[in-house]
């Protein structure tokens, strides 16, 4: 039990990120950004996880009507779930690209050519 208590004891500060002291606006909206990635990710995994689990399941309940239809309603909401998580995804990513809130100047948001330096 010591044991246990120990390694939370050195995790939870690590999860609550109350190590580190929040200066300013951007590091604050870095740790919100990578925290909405992590989110959006987990549940991409979720909705393709119950995709391929009821995908399956149609597969193998070949027999049953009534449980087949249960499965191909599941796959069919599976699907149009990663759809809205993926556009609203995209939207996000549309909008940040456009206001530029990504930090970094609006000048690096797209390629500078740089001349050749003459000798």
């Amino acid at each position: 039990m010591k044991k246990f208590i120990a390694i939370v004891a050195v995790l939870v500060p690590s999860v609550a990120m109350a190590q580190t002291v929040i200066n300013d606006a951007g590091s604050l909206t870095n740790k919100l950004t990578n925290l909405g990635n992590t989110f959006i990710g987990l549940l991409i995994a979720a909705a393709v996880i119950f995709i391929i689990w009821h995908a399956v399941m149609f597969i193998v309940k070949a027999s049953d009507e009534a449980e087949r239809g249960k499965h191909r309603s599941g796959v069919l909401w599976g699907i149009v779930g990663l759809a809205i998580i993926l556009s609203i995804w995209g939207l996000v990513a549309i909008l940040r690209n456009t206001f530029a809130t990504d930090n970094r100047a609006p000048t690096e948001a797209f390629p500078v050519l740089v001349p050749p330096s003459q000798p």
